[in-house]
């Protein structure tokens, strides 16, 4: 059962992984003049973001490469979203190694705890007891 939530989570993230993130501003051919409408919008509205200290000096001058880089500065990233996420599943992933761990010396106790039940030569740093043919043998419990 384990397994198969881990399975899924993991489909659900890769599919999330997937998803494109979407085309800004920069990436569509618009109109000098559209480009400095949004610009001076969003520069007012958020006046510390960074290049709109350089637009207030110097909007006459920008070209292509001004507005694109603005627009990568200050437009929202998924990455940091798929990231938090893809480390948050990693974490899971070993928290859940680490409990199985627990169960892996748990199942051993039980082990030795039956062995020693059955068998009063049982050894346990050897996993063997002496049987009544005089050889050793592993206990197979």
């Amino acid at each position: 059962m384990h397994k198969l939530a881990s399975a899924i989570v993991a489909t659900g993230l890769a599919g999330i992984m997937m998803i494109p993130a979407p085309a800004s501003a920069a990436s569509v051919n618009i109109s000098i003049g559209a480009q400095q409408r949004y610009v001076s919008e969003r520069c007012l509205d958020h006046p510390n973001w960074r290049g709109c200290d350089d637009w207030r000096r110097n909007h006459n001058r920008w070209g292509k490469n001004d507005y694109r880089n603005w627009y990568r500065w200050n437009q929202p990233n998924l990455g940091s979203v798929a990231a938090g996420i893809f480390g948050f599943a990693v974490g899971a992933a070993i928290v859940g190694s680490m409990d199985r761990n627990g169960d892996r010396y748990d199942r051993y106790d039980g082990h030795v705890a039956a062995c020693e039940a059955r068998y009063r030569s049982y050894n346990a740093e050897t996993d063997m007891f002496l049987g009544y043919d005089g050889r050793y043998h592993r206990c197979n419990l």
